[in-house]
């Protein structure tokens, strides 16, 4: 995208960033749209277009130096593999909980999802003991539905070499009504519609989770340990992941552009991080932190207050004399944008801030310095 449409499009986000916050009209774009969270319009357009391509037309992409590419990522299958004449599995999947612990060969599936990684887990139990496991360990990346799905397909993998009648319970309701969709375009529940139609001795049970029942204990003991000690499984990312990879990386350009910047200097060093969340200021601080309000000193019309002081917003906040009820403690010069900082984040000193401002703008004639 040229500089040119870049600009263009910039001039189009100002003004609705004037509305949003009602800044002074001479108050840098890059300022408020840190301030609103929202990024500049390019960037959006651009996250938009690489989704649109790679989604779609499943060809790699790239968001400027970030490279996508469709092997990475899960493919949506197209079509319908069963016709539905033929597809009966209401039959082998029940939403009732009737479960009943009868010493019986039955199978638990579950799955565990830290910040320390993702993981998926089975346990075969008979006559009230353990008899198999298995656990697999997974990427962060993949979503909490793909690996519930994958614990329920390895379960049923498990139980189609036993020619006997056999449940298999998950505590994943959403799996199950996925698996009853016959125009489910997900590869793996396709997989599973397959299993299932060729092994009819194999029935999935949805199971209330926590509710002290020894095999749905013994899974989720089994799943919460193979984060770390589960055999490595290799999963397709979902291509929700892809949104929030391709969000990520427009943040971290947009964070480059802003430190990097050369407008809204003031705004940027009192150190609002990029974020597509809105930072909260109203009018009256917003003033204060760009610089740009119905100030002398900005409108050019004079430089000193009443006070002999220079004449700005940071004046009439820690030392003008004609703001005294309201100004704050006067910090030192290296803890001067920390100490604006903390104003700016505590509820009662934006509170004082506000009622500052206003003053400052409605009495600015009685502290303005008469040079005649």
């Amino acid at each position: 995208m040229t500089s040119r449409l870049q600009k263009k499009q910039d001039s189009i986000q100002r003004l609705f960033l004037f509305y949003i916050t009602g800044a002074y009209r001479t108050t840098p774009t890059a300022a408020l749209q840190v301030i609103t969270g929202l990024q500049p319009l390019h960037l959006q357009i651009q996250q938009e277009a690489t989704h649109a391509r790679f989604a779609r037309a499943r060809s790699s992409s790239n968001f400027f130096t970030v490279i996508f590419s469709p092997t990475d990522y899960e493919i949506k299958s197209s079509g319908i593999h069963i016709q539905p004449p033929n597809f009966f599995l209401h039959n082998q999947i029940s939403f009732a909980e009737n479960h009943i612990d009868s010493g019986a060969k039955v199978i638990y599936t579950d799955v565990s999802k830290t910040d320390e990684g993702t993981s998926s887990a089975y346990c075969i139990l008979e006559n009230y003991g353990i008899i198999a496991t298995w656990q697999g360990k997974l990427d962060l990346s993949n979503s909490v539905f793909q690996v519930k799905i994958l614990a329920i397909r390895m379960a049923i993998e498990a139980a189609s070499s036993l020619y006997r009648p056999i449940k298999i319970w998950t505590q994943s309701l959403p799996s199950l009504m996925a698996i009853l969709n016959p125009k489910s375009h997900h590869s793996m529940v396709r997989e599973i519609q397959t299993l299932l139609l060729s092994h009819k001795h194999i029935h999935l049970r949805w199971l209330k989770a926590h509710v002290g029942y020894l095999g749905n204990e013994c899974a989720d003991q089994l799943a919460k340990e193979a984060i770390t000690k589960g055999d490595p499984f290799l999963l397709p990312k979902p291509l929700s992941y892809l949104k929030s990879e391709i969000k990520s990386a427009a943040l971290s350009i947009w964070h480059d552009n802003w430190d990097n910047g050369e407008t809204g200097r003031s705004t940027h060093d009192i150190g609002p991080k990029v974020s597509n969340k809105p930072v909260g200021w109203n009018n009256e601080e917003i003033m204060l932190v760009t610089g740009h309000g119905p100030f002398p000193s900005y409108l050019r019309k004079h430089d000193n207050c009443s006070c002999g002081e220079k004449e700005d917003p940071m004046n009439y906040a820690t030392k003008c004399r004609f703001t005294l009820s309201w100004r704050f403690q006067t910090p030192t010069v290296s803890l001067k944008l920390l100490r604006l900082e903390n104003i700016l984040t505590n509820n009662l000193s934006r509170t004082r801030l506000r009622l500052l401002m206003r003053f400052t703008c409605d009495e600015n004639n009685l502290i303005v310095e008469d040079n005649n």
